[in-house]
């Protein structure tokens, strides 16, 4: 039985065989380096791939160039680029790849621009067949009645499930789950009603879960590892047909990924097949093992079960929500970027379609917290290990653990400087020495801030005495939203200025230079403009126009009053910030 996947477009993409030469408009300039400062928008496209093919087949027929803006000029640059999968290509079994441009490197991508939200990607999908109702698991002949715990046995001839509604397309009435292979729109209209009616999901959380279902699976139920058909001697349904019989008895042992979740390792695959005798139903079933999935991220993988129901109805919940189930449940090779991928994914493609609108994300930072630990109560002498990540869609650039005495005297402090889009909090763990505390009140607090110089900050009180135990809970902290449970310091931008009860400017404001920012070396009217704002918030620059040294530090002082990064270059966040501030 072939695999197949609904296509959602994503990006740019398109069917391989049929890729004609990409064309850029006559206008384009070639450059013979500089700092990339934009995109031009490329037409959308869907990009397809059949069998299974070597990195350098798939990106055999990719555009040869990409069209770019260097140094903030309006002209577009057409530079060569080569293409390379996000995900790890050769030990995956994913039914899309993410393919990232690579570019010489006399070209710099512009701090101001994300690698994963500004850089356009092009995803590939694999090939859908022309018939795409899955073949019966089952003849007619052998098609035996179907139990439920309620009912009894019944006829699957005349049987509604009513599991899976029509919400997507038309789907087939007189469905039996545990005989047949749905479709994917049924699986998948079936898998969010479950989701969000059953565990009680908001939209963004059921969006990163389908995600990541459909990169493991293509939210088939009877899906079986790729790599493992040949070596088994088995495709979905057989393999799923023979475990049902007990034919096949080396279900928990063959190491091969199964089922919506692609369980692999031998103790959660023989939970998985206990799970369905114990329900009287086919290790295929969709419905099973959903309840299996929600059963285990309770018992086993209580961070990740804490962060999808925390996390904000918004494209930032939805983010986090991919992102943590990539990094904390499926686990993959090559974690961090493979979740960086499925987050973008999500936005674009199970977001936009379950909300109703396109995710606005670039410029915007969802930082967050997740799954973290932290003490409530700790006995003397008795350490905790310090566990969960902090995540963005920018890189993480410091991480920093406290413990602060009740005379609010730091006891002990860490920062590290990760580098990554996700951090492990245990990067803090050796100078976290809850052992060495005496008895008294503390306040255990860490902070994570990114590129964008967002942060999120969340601090608890503990104990520690002789006689208490150690307990630990769960945290989620996030700019998008807060969990009840947890305090959480917002970004600096959102700080209230000084003398707010005082007048706007109502000054000539200046306008950006097309590359977002003014920065060293500008010069012009709108430079004088911008001095003028600085004069007027009482830091003092010189109006002659040049954006020298006294103009930055001009604007790094501006940028501080407004609780900004202070990075001496004024774009579109000082200047949103500056036409609230009131003298």
């Amino acid at each position: 039985m072939k695999k197949f996947i609904t296509c959602i477009t994503l990006s740019i993409m398109m069917v391989l065989s049929l890729i004609p030469q990409v064309a850029f408009a006559d206008d384009v300039t070639v450059k013979e380096g500089g700092v990339i400062t934009g995109f031009a928008e490329m037409e959308t496209t869907d990009y397809y791939y059949e069998g299974n093919p070597e990195e350098e087949e798939l990106t055999l027929n990719l555009p040869e160039t990409l069209g770019v803006y260097i140094d903030g000029n309006a002209e577009i640059t057409d530079i060569a680029v080569s293409w390379e999968a996000v995900e790890d290509f050769e030990n995956t079994d994913f039914y899309f790849y993410s393919m990232k441009p690579v570019w010489g490197e006399e070209f710099t991508l512009s701090p101001e621009l994300s690698v994963i939200m500004d850089v356009p990607w092009i995803t590939v999908y694999k090939q859908e067949p022309e018939n795409t109702q899955i073949e019966p698991m089952l003849t007619e002949e052998e098609i035996e009645p179907v139990y439920t715990e309620e009912e009894g046995p019944v006829d699957p001839e005349t049987y509604e499930e009513g599991f899976v509604e029509e919400t997507v397309g038309a789907i087939r009435s007189l469905l039996v789950e545990e005989v047949y292979a749905a479709t994917t729109a049924e699986n998948t209209a079936a898998i969010y009603k479950y989701l969000t009616k059953t565990m009680g999901l908001n939209t963004a959380a059921a969006c990163g879960v389908m995600t990541n279902i459909n990169a493991e699976s293509a939210m088939s139920p009877i899906n079986l590892q790729n790599s493992y058909e040949r070596s088994l001697g088995y495709r979905d349904s057989s393999y799923t047909k023979a475990v049902d019989k007990g034919t096949y008895k080396r279900f928990a042992s063959d190491s091969a990924g199964y089922g919506l979740c692609q369980w692999t390792s031998n103790g959660r695959k023989a939970k998985l097949l206990s799970y369905a005798k114990a329900k009287n139903t086919s290790i295929g079933s969709l419905k099973m093992q959903m309840s299996f999935f929600h059963k285990e991220l309770k018992e086993s993988y209580e961070s990740v079960y804490t962060t999808l129901k925390n996390v904000p109805n918004n494209a930032s919940g939805a983010y986090i929500a991919a992102t943590e189930m990539c990094m904390c449940y499926e686990i993959p090779y090559d974690t961090v970027n493979t979740a960086a991928s499925r987050g973008k994914t999500c936005l674009s493609n199970y977001w936009k379609t379950y909300s109703g609108s396109a995710a606005s994300v670039k410029g915007t930072s969802f930082i967050t917290l997740c799954g973290y630990t932290y003490p409530t109560a700790v006995r003397n002498g008795k350490g905790m290990d310090v566990k969960g990540y902090a995540i963005s869609n920018y890189t993480v650039t410091s991480l920093t653990g406290k413990i602060i005495n009740s005379k609010g005297k730091t006891v002990y402090s860490k920062t590290v400087y990760p580098g990554t889009t996700a951090a492990r909090l245990s990067a803090l763990d050796n100078d976290m020495k809850f052992s060495k505390l005496s008895n008294g009140t503390y306040t255990y607090k860490i902070t994570a801030k990114d590129k964008l110089g967002k942060y999120v900050t969340t601090s608890h009180k503990f104990t520690v005495s002789s006689s208490g135990s150690t307990t630990k809970a769960l945290g989620f902290a996030s700019i998008g939203g807060t969990a009840a449970t947890t305090p959480v310091t917002v970004k600096p931008e959102e700080t209230k200025p000084a003398n707010s009860d005082g007048k706007l400017y109502t000054g000539t404001l200046p306008k950006l230079p097309f590359r977002g920012y003014f920065k060293k070396g500008d010069k012009g009217t709108q430079v004088k403009y911008l001095q003028k704002c600085l004069n007027w918030a009482g830091c003092k620059a010189t109006v002659d126009g040049s954006y020298g040294n006294g103009t930055v530090e001009a604007v790094k002082k501006l940028q501080k009053k407004l609780g900004l990064k202070a990075d001496g270059q004024f774009g579109k966040q000082t200047l949103e910030k500056f036409k609230k501030l009131r003298m």
